[in-house]
């Protein structure tokens, strides 16, 4: 925790408060328009990095900044993983509408995506929502509120262009895709993904407490 004196950053740190706001801001919005899943993943995880620059920005006024860089990875790297295994088990289908139609009588993939996405935005009680929780903790401690509330905005924003591959693939009334197999290696890494995202986020007493948040 802060102990309640000033320290003054790093220039580098310093550097990190508008990095931060600027590539969760630019890279987020430019995801909005990306109908590619790989696209659209590239570009979310670019827009994710702006969660480690608020580490990084208050690395040296909070205890707290380590322990929620931690949490953070952890968490964003087992969903990250389950998100892109959904693409890599349909290949063929690179676009939201074709993953949409490919997955129409496969609704345990649709699961198990919906666990991953929504975990990126950070939706409990996925592992992303603890890891950052815990960054938003960081930031505020580190009396970076305002960097909280601007990475609170992007968080909500984010929702909607992962709604735009969500949507699709729950619809029921999608046609069909014929001869559509998915493969089974990121089929299986898609839902153990989504189980480990699920029990990290539910553990998150134990985990907290692991790291010393």
């Amino acid at each position: 925790m802060n102990n309640g004196l000033t320290r003054e950053s790093p220039p580098e740190e310093a550097a990190a408060e508008p990095r931060s706001w600027l590539t969760a801001e630019v890279e987020g919005r430019t995801a909005f328009a990306q109908n590619e899943l790989l696209r659209l993943l590239a570009y979310s995880t670019i827009s994710q990095v702006g969660y480690l620059f608020m580490v990084v920005a208050v690395a040296a006024r909070t205890d707290i900044a380590v322990p929620a860089l931690v949490v953070y990875l952890a968490g964003y790297a087992i969903t990250n993983l389950g998100a892109f295994a959904a693409v890599a088990a349909l290949p063929r289908s690179t676009t939201i509408a074709d993953w949409a139609a490919a997955v129409r009588e496969r609704r345990w993939l649709v699961v198990s995506l919906v666990v991953c996405v929504l975990g990126l935005v950070g939706t409990p009680p996925a592992a992303v929502f603890v890891g950052k929780l815990a960054v938003f903790l960081a930031a505020a401690d580190g009396a970076m509120a305002w960097l909280v509330v601007v990475a609170a905005v992007n968080t909500v924003a984010s929702l909607f262009y992962y709604l735009r591959w969500i949507a699709p693939a729950a619809d029921t009334t999608t046609p069909v895709e014929a001869m559509t197999v998915p493969a089974c290696a990121p089929a299986a890494t898609l839902h153990a993904a989504a189980a480990g995202s699920l029990v990290l986020g539910l553990g998150a007493g134990a985990w907290l407490a692991y790291v010393g948040l």
